[in-house]
């Protein structure tokens, strides 16, 4: 689990005469991860596509083209087909559905755009109805220049002077200054220039004959037309869209599949008569694709597998060894979140399942609340029916057990939608007489009880009450030891990678005093707290062996620098309280609110609930759910992030991806989704 399976460097040769049967092998078997051919070796040339491969590219470009024009999207299968129900419906969904979709859908785009053109004429045509014009005077003239548009200050005089003969005519409307100036066309260049220091804007007039209101009545007559064309025509790509969805999709899966099958060669070597596979296989798979594959090709080919060392060559010369992440389906989703950091590399260790044991606990930790935590349940219960896509899958499955978590820590905590909340009606608190004795003893960690059984844990912690000083005090200290269990765990897998790197020097003076600095960092400081100096003497004399193993490190004297930042991510991990905090507090507010501010004012001051008006217990509920789901929208969120943030700045960084992101296992083939297998 921690590591990615282990892979083995295949050579795959044989004759041409197979080279079909022996493609459909490998992508039925999704054993093989290529390596595509660079042309490296002048006596190979590279492969050539084989059967229908222009005819399947082709029609899978047809068929995107109508998938798109429908707007299909990628989705959870509803459906599957037979592969020779999608061969029969082939040619008429390519040629007459697709043919139909197309001529539909250049048809709106064609409504759409005259449409536009004739509103953008509409827009034109607006201000200049305070003009005395018909719309032909201001075309169609061979000695006359035209401008037409808005000016800042009065024109008359100044197109006088420059242009004794003119015509103007000035109109406002909007704050707006229209003015139509017309001129000599041998004054043309001088009026121009007059009308720009008065700060002209010109407009264009459409070409269009009669009075502006008339025309704009004709063009938005046009355009109801057009729209009345419009609707039904969308509602017929709609009605496609719903009939032929799935079978759509089911065909691009079949013409990807041909497509890739019948282009796989470009990635081979191969001569006249033969042809050369390079790749990685899963270890405990190499028999089967040796034996599958000789059998495809009846004899006439050969799979060989290369020795480590010169797999090791290969490695060092360039070549990435794929990385395939094997983890147990609970695990699983949590590939999404090693996914989004980077794939790890062929030799380093898949952090999967350390995100699986920490992140859940760790947002559990900043929300627990009982009542969150159901609402988180329930609504992603309805959410996984809804988004069924793999990636919204995994999603919803990391928040969901992350949920189950913040109902434990709920129960730990003694929150039912907040302290103070309904825990204590619902389950039992302590008397007013025993908080008084708790807290002149320095004991008290919180009022709830757990019923008969009343407060459990070493010195009755729990239920634990977060607002309470000891409480937060006990917090900041498991918080911290997250942190160091954390952190340390993280270095001991960056001491094991730099190992299998052959980096004994970055092994045990980068990392290792890494580990030894943040641990007897912690250990001091617990010291200091419980007063035990010997704590604090040990402490302090391996922070400094720590720190003369870093000098002694590859980065030598300048690896000091980072000192600062050993100490900074053990604190990091004080957002675990912090984050928490802030979520109690609020929901501690939203009910001190509601139930002592808001209803007691809203009922002429009364103090006993049953003197409560109705109309200020709905204000007070309402207000109650809103403050409330705000703050569930926030404990998704930030519950989410900052465990985020943990991992991968404060973890990662110690033992993952020091040499960059790794190449993840992609064998040739395909998964059906669409398609029966």
């Amino acid at each position: 689990m921690l590591r990615p399976v282990n892979m083995s460097r295949v050579v795959v040769a044989g004759s041409k005469d197979v080279i079909s049967p022996v493609v459909e092998k490998l992508h039925e078997l999704r054993l093989l991860h290529i390596v595509n051919y660079n042309g490296n070796q002048p006596e190979f040339a590279l492969g050539k596509p084989i059967g229908k491969a222009r005819e399947y590219s082709e029609n899978l470009i047809k068929l995107r083209s109508v998938t798109r024009y429908l707007d299909i999207k990628n989705k959870a299968p509803e459906k599957t087909y037979p592969e020779s129900q999608v061969l029969s419906e082939m040619d008429n969904l390519l040629n007459n559905v697709g043919g139909d979709v197309t001529a539909t859908y250049e048809r709106i785009v064609a409504i759409e755009a005259e449409i536009k053109s004739k509103q953008d004429q509409i827009r034109a045509l607006t201000p200049l109805s305070i003009l005395p014009l018909p719309l032909e005077a201001y075309h169609g003239y061979d000695s006359l220049a035209t401008f037409v548009g808005t000016a800042v200050t009065p024109v008359d005089a100044d197109v006088a002077r420059v242009s004794p003969v003119n015509e103007i005519f000035t109109g406002t409307a909007k704050n707006a200054t229209y003015v139509a100036v017309f001129v000599p066309a041998e004054k043309a260049s001088e009026v121009s220039a007059v009308l720009s220091e008065h700060g002209f804007s010109e407009v264009s007039v459409p070409k269009l004959e009669g009075s502006v209101d008339s025309a704009i009545a004709s063009l938005n007559g046009s355009i109801k037309s057009l729209e009345g064309e419009l609707v039904p025509l969308q509602k017929k790509l709609v009605d496609v869209k719903k009939q032929y969805e799935d079978l759509m999709l089911a065909t691009d899966e079949y013409l990807s599949m041909q497509v890739s099958k019948t282009e796989a060669p470009l990635r081979f070597a191969e001569t006249d008569n033969a042809f050369v596979i390079d790749g990685w296989v899963p270890s405990d798979q190499y028999g089967r694709l040796k034996s599958e594959l000789e059998s495809a090709a009846g004899g006439k080919l050969d799979v060989q597998l290369i020795a480590d060392k010169e797999a090791d060559d290969l490695v060092k010369g360039g070549e990435d060894v794929p990385t395939k992440m094997d983890n147990p389906g609970i695990v699983k989703p949590y590939e999404l979140i090693t996914r989004l950091f980077a794939i790890p590399e062929y030799k380093e260790f898949d952090p999967s399942l350390l995100i699986f044991v920490f992140f859940p606990i760790m947002f559990g930790m900043i929300l627990g609340d009982v009542g969150y935590g159901i609402v988180i349940l329930l609504i992603l219960t309805l959410l996984k029916k809804r988004f069924r896509t793999e990636g919204w899958q995994q999603l919803i499955n990391i928040v969901m057990i992350a949920g189950i978590w913040s109902v434990i820590f709920g129960i730990f905590y003694g929150e039912i939608f907040g302290p103070l909340g309904l825990w204590n009606y619902m389950v039992g608190m302590l008397s007013h007489h025993e908080m008084i004795e708790l807290q002149e003893m320095g004991l008290f960690f919180g009022e709830g009880t757990f019923g008969p059984l009343g407060r459990l844990g070493p010195l009755g912690i729990f239920p634990l009450y977060r607002l309470a000083t000891n409480a937060v005090l006990l917090l900041i200290g498991v918080s911290l030891f997250i942190g160091v269990i954390h952190c340390s765990v993280g270095s001991i897998l960056g001491i094991k990678t730099e190992l299998n790197y052959g980096e004994k020097r970055h092994a045990y003076f980068e990392r290792l005093p890494v580990m030894l600095f943040q641990v007897f960092f912690a250990i001091a400081l617990l010291g200091l707290v419980m007063g035990q100096m010997i704590m604090v003497y040990i402490g302090a004399a391996v922070i400094v062996l720590s720190i003369v193993m870093m000098v002694m490190g590859p980065e030598g004297a300048m690896g000091l620098a980072h000192v600062p930042s050993y100490v900074s991510n053990l604190i990091s991990y004080l957002r675990l309280l912090a984050i928490g905090l802030a979520s109690v507090g609020l929901a501690y507010a939203a009910n001190q609110l509601s139930f002592y501010v808001i209803m007691p004012m809203l009922s002429g001051g009364a103090t006993n609930s049953a003197d409560f008006s109705i109309l200020a217990i709905i204000v007070g509920i309402v207000i109650l759910v809103a403050v409330h789901f705000i703050n569930i929208l926030l404990g998704i969120l930030s519950p989410f992030m900052h465990p985020l943030r943990l991992h991968y700045v404060e973890m990662f960084t110690k033992f993952y991806s020091a040499h960059g992101g790794g190449v993840e296992y992609s064998p040739f083939g395909h998964v059906r989704r669409f398609l029966k297998a």
